[in-house]
């Protein structure tokens, strides 16, 4: 019979942003990076953050692992792991601790995220004495066996090379393997994609699905590519000018999502079912954070806008329907033409 305490804890969010707020002083003034954003990851479940470029996507990741430094910092809310906070001096202590074991990271470009002048070994058998407390030979031994495991040939000749010896898409393999050498129990994968081509995209992410079967392990996945969401993730947040505008099951999301910039992101969504010549893309620009707008960011951009947009909407969920969104006039669609259909349409 199944521990009633394990239960509940399996239920619990192992991950748990409410409100947070990080900030950036500039000669210019005070850049607002994330206004509130709130989201929950819970064990084994993967979770899409969603928007533009410089919508706060890579500013959260960094918050959550505890890597924003001066002239940046966390200004308000709370970051809770397993229910204890890791902000404040015990709970940055605590972040320290955890960072590389319990919760680890693969960085949007490996190529400047792995160290030049170390050989691939090197970096495999570092994270593992410093997290692990491995001898240096376990630690190498069990280096190539990671190596292995995310589908690099010649592991233990490949521990003898160095980052610039080796493709994009192996330099990314790498990165996985030394983001999951410690076994840990969050993954924040950062536009691990980028820069790849198609194939080699099918083949990281087919990776990442593998191993989260395999080791249990919860995601947090940053794009803006909505293929990848489609065929990855369980739940979705959509940011937008450092808020959260949009949150739910990624099925409910791709079939009737309710923000207009949802809307529009998945309409202007290339889909191999669309014959149409142009691309339709949103009109405008994210405003700037330096003074962010009072009201609703995405009002000067908003097909549906109104007078009521010149104040905040906050998250409300709709009865019968999981998840959340942020807006005074949403319709089922709110764009000229029609939302595309189900997610399939994305492959």
């Amino acid at each position: 019979m199944d521990d009633p305490a394990m239960t509940a804890d399996d239920t619990a969010p192992i991950l748990e942003l409410r409100n947070l707020e990080v900030e950036f002083d500039t000669r210019a003034g005070t850049v607002h990076g994330l206004r509130g954003v709130s989201f929950a990851i819970r064990r084994g479940e993967t979770l899409a953050l969603v928007g533009e470029s410089g919508s706060g996507k890579s500013v959260t990741a960094s918050a959550i692992m505890g890597l924003i430094q001066l002239p940046g910092a966390v200004t308000g809310g709370e970051i809770l792991w397993k229910g204890q906070s890791l902000l404040g001096r015990a709970g940055e202590r605590r972040a320290r601790r955890l960072r590389g074991r319990e919760m680890s990271m693969v960085f949007q470009d490996p190529m400047t995220s792995l160290n030049p002048l170390m050989s691939i070994g090197s970096h495999l058998v570092e994270v593992q004495r410093r997290h692990m407390g491995l001898s240096r030979r376990a630690a190498a031994a069990r280096g190539a066996e990671l190596l292995d495991a995310v589908g690099i040939t010649e592991p233990h000749r490949r521990m003898g090379q160095f980052p610039h010896e080796l493709s994009g898409g192996m330099r990314q393999r790498v990165m996985i393997a030394l983001a999951i050498a410690c076994e840990p129990e969050l993954l924040i994968a950062d536009e691990p994609t980028t820069a790849l081509d198609v194939t080699i995209q099918a083949q990281v992410l087919d990776l990442l699905s593998d191993l989260q079967r395999d080791m249990g392990l919860s995601i947090l996945l940053i794009t803006h590519d909505l293929g990848v969401v489609a065929g990855l993730c369980e739940q979705v947040a959509v940011m937008y000018a450092g808020e959260i505008v949009e949150t739910g099951a990624a099925d409910d999301i791709f079939d009737r999502a309710r923000h207009p910039y949802t809307q529009g992101l998945i309409r202007s969504t290339p889909r191999l079912t669309d014959r149409s010549e142009r691309l339709v893309s949103i009109d405008g620009a994210p405003p700037g954070l330096l003074h962010p707008p009072a009201g609703c960011a995405f009002e000067p951009r908003c097909p549906q806008s109104s007078e009521r947009c010149r104040a905040r909407p906050a998250l409300a969920a709709e009865p019968g329907r999981q998840g959340a969104f942020a807006c005074w006039n949403s319709t089922p669609s709110a764009w000229p033409e029609a939302a595309p259909g189900p997610k399939a349409s994305f492959a």
